[in-house]
């Protein structure tokens, strides 16, 4: 039996983008999937990244309610101290 040498996270973090892709060669997708059986974190930013592309990617726009934007940005002047 092939033993996966383990990988670190900031090495799959780094990765996730080529991974996603398709874009890195068998033995590196292979110790990245054995990391995420392991790694909740490292698999949470996997799903986090891939439903993000997913949502930029379909295209959809979706109405945002009246007054929103000016809502927006009284939260952010208020928690930026403006």
């Amino acid at each position: 039996m092939n033993r996966i040498e383990p990988i670190d996270c900031m090495h799959v973090v780094s990765e996730i983008s080529n991974f996603i892709d398709g874009e890195v060669d068998a033995t590196l997708r292979a110790r990245i999937e054995e990391h995420f059986r392991m790694c909740n974190h490292c698999l949470a930013i996997f799903d986090g990244t891939r439903n993000i592309i997913k949502l930029v990617g379909d295209g959809t726009v979706f109405e945002l309610p009246a007054g929103f934007r000016s809502r927006l940005y009284d939260k952010l002047k208020d928690h930026l101290g403006e």
